[in-house]
């Protein structure tokens, strides 16, 4: 026991002396800055106009610009289902949402569900279809 209390105390000795040996002076901690023309430049500040041009191409790009199209949902044909002008508005709006990708004519007969699935993704994207415009849309196709 006295061996370690020994050993401890001349190591606690030894390190005290090594401390106090330290130097005394600070470390030096300067920093180079570069170095700066000091000469002043008479500059003139160039004034900023504040005309706000209009962007040519908008975000989402090739996107359809018809307000009637892009800001509102499309309105299916509301009327009497007998009529002849319903038949034709009916046409005119299936074909609206189709867009050109499919004939109307591939999708006489088919079932409700397939129907309302392949006129959704026709319109993805490019105009708001309402459910109850495309189940009405759907069941006349399932007439034809």
């Amino acid at each position: 026991m006295k061996t370690k209390t020994l050993i401890i105390t001349s190591l606690l000795v030894v390190s005290l002396l090594l401390a106090g040996c330290g130097s005394k002076e600070p470390t030096e901690t300067t920093v180079n800055l570069p170095v700066v023309n000091s000469e002043t430049q008479n500059t003139a500040v160039p004034t900023l106009e504040t005309t706000i041009e209009s962007p040519a191409v908008t975000y989402p790009v090739d996107q359809n610009t018809d307000p009637a199209v892009s800001q509102l949902e499309l309105a299916y044909p509301v009327g009497d289902d007998s009529s002849a002008s319903y038949a034709t508005e009916m046409r005119a709006y299936i074909e609206q949402i189709l867009g050109g990708t499919i004939d109307i004519e591939e999708l006489f007969g088919k079932d409700d569900e397939e129907l309302i699935v392949i006129l959704r993704n026709a319109a993805l994207g490019r105009i708001d279809v309402t459910e109850t415009g495309l189940e009405r849309a759907a069941d006349w196709l399932k007439k034809q």
